[in-house]
């Protein structure tokens, strides 16, 4: 066996060790409102639901990055000043709902979207969430939501405080949700415009490539090994949707000793 074990192996180990090591992000959403289910489908309402898609989680790379105090990734809390090691990831929520998560122009709500000044265009609320987690922490953290699937994730850990003990914290901030690609066989897209028109059509997919700001987690001074990324998507349940047990997906990811 090499120097790491296998991705096989590591998430074979899941579900047998209690102990705990944990990457908490995760923005504060403090939304007035959460953005209706508006969709229709033969006369009824129909809801989105977003997943996050495996395949494209398990697409990482590594890379090192020097950032000033006046940086909008510092600002904005994705990581400190100076030299940092990243790993980047894509990010791809397909909506497998019978509705179209319809949002708008961000301008027109306040209340789902803020004012970036810093990149000077708004920004969601709260999109997704971004954990790495030792195999040991993952287990026990998946016990925890098994135990608790209707609750939300930031009221789970406020009450697992044990699960806080060593992190490393990844934010993440929602731009925009457009529709980007086609996930299953579907009619043309509906939403284009981050500044006008938001949503995510029925068989369609946004998605946040490695290069965006945020697009990453931070693991300056981690110790190497095989963690488990673990992504959500409306962690804070923004948006209405049909299901919400399906809004997280797992990834082997590889920390390597600094070069």
């Amino acid at each position: 066996m090499g120097k790491y074990p296998t991705a096989a192996r590591v998430l074979s180990v899941l579900l047998l060790v209690p102990l705990v090591l944990v990457i908490v992000p995760g923005a504060n959403s403090s939304h007035a409102s959460q953005i209706p289910c508006t969709d229709t489908f033969l006369g009824a309402t129909a809801c989105p639901d977003l997943i996050v898609e495996p395949a494209k989680l398990n697409v990482q790379l590594r890379q090192t990055q020097t950032f000033g105090t006046n940086s909008c990734d510092v600002q904005h809390g994705h990581t400190q000043p100076g030299t940092r090691q990243l790993i980047r990831f894509y990010f791809s929520t397909p909506n497998i709902g019978t509705g179209d998560l319809i949002v708008g122009a961000p301008r027109d709500r306040p209340d789902w979207f803020v004012w970036d000044p810093c990149h000077g265009h708004y920004h969601m609320r709260e999109y997704a969430d971004y954990r790495m987690w030792t195999p040991e922490g993952y287990a026990q953290w998946a016990a925890v939501r098994a135990a608790n699937p209707d609750a939300l994730s930031a009221d789970l850990l406020a009450a697992n405080p044990h699960l806080l003990d060593k992190f490393v914290a990844s934010n993440k901030m929602g731009f925009c949700v457009i529709d980007i690609f086609p996930y299953v066989p579907t009619g043309p897209p509906q939403y284009g415009s981050c500044s006008n028109n938001q949503g995510i059509t029925v068989g369609w997919a946004d998605e946040y490539v490695p290069g965006l700001p945020g697009q990453w987690i931070d693991v300056t001074g981690v110790a190497p090994g095989l963690y488990i990324l673990e992504a959500e998507v409306n962690s804070e349940r923004l948006y209405v949707e049909s299901d919400y047990t399906n809004n997280a997906s797992i990834a082997p990811m590889v920390v390597l000793p600094p070069v």
